[in-house]
């Protein structure tokens, strides 16, 4: 991995550890500083940053762990149909039609990562995020992931799906129509890590897997110096993160998208 220098591998490291937690889109935010430092999107580059958002979501399985047990205790105790737990089949339910989605269409998906899409992503996704907290109820009707049922559940999967299209971000997706079922920010949070686990988990491997064959000896090094920094940063931020997004509303994350949009429109269009 030559082409990049150590600054910036660090940089896309540290970015990459700071957007993944937030509804901004760390995706949207990669391809962005992609073309800001005039990075020629490649293979390995691709592999790179597929490597930087493991390291995050790594950090969340060490921050959620006690839930992730308590989902397998569930399973274990209760049985994978059970209803009034989280089990393993919820999660599993939630993250199918992203799975199929991203898999039938997974070259379509590739195509759409370039600026012009991030900047109509980001700009979709502030609507939403925005709209959610108009339209959402007074009153959250559930206060705790295990309340919840298997038609929200899929329905938070379906809407998931957007954050195939780069910009859109896949914790604002969930969130906003989490919200808008009346599920308390606080629960929507933690069931949107969650479910993230699995998901980036097996779109990491899955890319390792057809791409393994393309690194050198001399890229491990590169690869590793990435995933801990992004672990690190993700580590160090995460929780002041969900404080962040458990009190404060979303319509300040759709007005910060909507001045990236501003700056790429002057910037690239």
């Amino acid at each position: 991995m030559i082409i990049l220098q150590y600054s910036t591998i660090i940089l896309l490291s540290i970015i990459e550890g700071l957007t993944e937690f937030l509804p901004i889109s760390s995706t949207g935010h990669m391809i962005i500083f992609n073309n800001i430092l005039n990075i020629t999107e490649n293979e390995k580059i691709k592999i790179f940053e597929i490597i930087i958002q493991l390291g995050s979501i790594t950090s969340a399985c060490i921050i959620f762990w006690s839930k992730i047990i308590k989902i397998i205790n569930n399973t274990l105790t209760y049985g994978i149909f059970y209803k009034k737990k989280l089990t393993l089949l919820h999660i599993i339910v939630c993250i199918l039609p992203i799975i199929i989605i991203g898999l039938l269409f997974y070259n379509k998906i590739k195509s759409f990562m370039n600026i012009i899409t991030v900047i109509y992503g980001l700009m979709f996704g502030s609507i939403m995020l925005y709209l959610s907290e108009i339209f959402k109820p007074k009153t959250p009707s559930i206060n705790n992931i295990n309340c919840l049922t298997y038609n929200q559940i899929l329905i938070i999967g379906f809407f998931q799906c957007l954050s195939l299209f780069p910009g859109i971000s896949r914790s604002g997706s969930t969130l906003s129509i989490s919200l808008l079922l009346g599920i308390s920010r606080l629960a929507s949070l933690e069931f949107c890590f969650i479910i993230a686990i699995p998901i980036i988990f097996g779109a990491s491997f899955l890319e390792m897997y057809k791409h393994f064959r393309i690194f050198s000896i001399e890229d491990i090094k590169f690869i590793i110096i990435g995933f801990i920094i992004s672990f690190i940063i993700s580590l160090m931020t995460i929780k002041f993160f969900l404080y962040i997004i458990s009190n404060f509303s979303l319509k300040w994350f759709a007005i910060y998208r909507l001045f990236i949009v501003l700056f790429l429109y002057i910037k690239f269009i």
